[in-house]
């Protein structure tokens, strides 16, 4: 008899959301990695008092480590907080960050099966000219839809 694989359900609800990470860094690929937390970490997690803004990942000693994380119920509140990712994973964010010069950065944190989860993204920095002309396109977008919305369309 074979063994069927369950599909993964994941809350779509995310407990913390960096939305400047994707203002700042043009993301072109994410992985999903699994912390490593103590009990008030957690607690504090379930509780939405968790914070990206700021916080980025790095390698120490070969290991992926989430720095900046702020957690306001916890004991340590900026803690440097491990990563669980495959070997290969950290391989392929070895390689982006070292030959490829890209960023790693958190975008969000969500519970799957309990366990808290971070979508971690891989890519390139903006430069200024091109947040200029991200938030240019975004109005133009946002102005033609108005309008489009205005004239029954």
């Amino acid at each position: 008899m074979a063994l069927m694989n369950k599909p993964i359900t994941k809350t779509k609800n995310p407990i913390a959301e960096n939305r400047k990470a994707r203002f700042d860094v043009a993301v072109d690929e994410t992985l999903e990695a699994g912390l490593i937390l103590d009990g008030t970490e957690i607690k504090s997690i379930r509780a939405h008092r968790a914070q990206l803004t700021g916080a980025y990942v790095r390698l120490v000693s070969g290991k992926p480590m989430l720095i900046g994380m702020h957690l306001s119920q916890a004991g340590e509140a900026e803690r440097v907080r491990p990563l669980l990712l495959h070997k290969k994973q950290i391989k392929e964010l070895q390689e982006a960050m070292q030959t490829r010069g890209q960023t790693v950065v958190p975008l969000k944190i969500y519970l799957a099966k309990g366990f808290a989860k971070l979508l971690i993204g891989i890519g390139t920095g903006r430069k200024l000219h091109q947040k200029r002309d991200l938030l240019r396109e975004r109005d133009i977008t946002r102005e033609v839809n108005s309008e489009l919305k205005r004239h029954g369309r």
